[in-house]
């Protein structure tokens, strides 16, 4: 803006001093007609220096600020934006209270019979139907089979024959003369397993019983504990008897 100014002011001037020169030419020129012819005119004088700068105009005042406009008209809705991403599953609540309990389910359809599994069998039951009296302390050789399912008791030997493996029952009873005293055994393959033994005058009864894990060809059969333990009494009522059954097989 300064030299904006300047440039004014100069021009200004210029005009000025030509004013003066063409005023001056113009009286000479009137005072020379009355004697002379005019003369030519001079060639124009190079330009002056630029002037002093003028001191600064004064600020001008600040406008009015203006009244505010009305609020335009509200524009069309825009379409809906997409779904943003499912956020981080939150932390898991507070279990619930039990509910109450439903009533029973129908019964379901009743299956079909299943097959019955073929069961393994052993058991025999053997008496002395006669006196056998004073027996020998040997295998005792039960005269009468009432039972043998499976064949495994050996008349002729006095023995029960393993052919089955697993857990059996064996039991004895004995009946003692009215005199003398009676033990009967329950043996294995040779080694006592259990004793009954009577020592009362008159006639009397021992018994006893025994659980065997067997396996096959295990031998089993009872006999006096001594010769002096073997009054034996019995008779058609069988008062003497030894049984042995499978349990359950291996």
């Amino acid at each position: 803006m300064y030299l904006r100014f300047n440039m004014i002011l100069t021009i200004v001037i210029q005009i000025s001093i030509i004013f003066v020169i063409k005023s001056a030419a113009q009286t000479n020129s009137e005072a020379c007609n009355s004697c002379c012819t005019a003369g030519v005119p001079g060639i124009p004088g190079n330009h002056g220096n630029p002037g002093v700068s003028g001191p600064q105009g004064m600020k001008g005042e600040q406008g009015i600020k203006g009244e505010q406009g009305m609020n335009g008209e509200q524009g069309v809705k825009g379409d809906n934006g997409r779904n943003g991403l499912d956020g981080t599953p939150g932390k898991l609540g507070p279990t619930g209270l039990q509910g109450i309990v439903g009533l029973p389910g129908a019964n379901g359809v009743k299956g079909e019979k299943g097959e019955q599994a073929s069961q393994q069998k052993s058991a025999f039951t053997a008496v002395f139907t006669s006196n056998p009296d004073r027996h020998a302390t040997s295998p005792m050789k039960y005269n009468t089979i009432i039972t043998d399912v499976g064949n495994h008791y050996n008349k002729e030997t006095g023995k029960f024959v393993c052919a089955i493996p697993g857990v059996y029952v064996f039991q004895v009873t004995s009946m003692k003369s009215s005199s003398g005293k009676l033990k009967t055994r329950i043996m294995k393959n040779g080694n006592v397993q259990m004793s009954a033994q009577m020592d009362a005058d008159g006639y009397n009864s021992a018994s006893t019983m025994v659980v065997l894990d067997l396996v096959s060809g295990d031998e089993v059969w009872t006999q006096p504990g001594s010769p002096s333990y073997n009054y034996y009494h019995s008779s058609s009522l069988r008062y003497c008897s030894f049984s042995g059954f499978l349990l359950y097989a291996a």
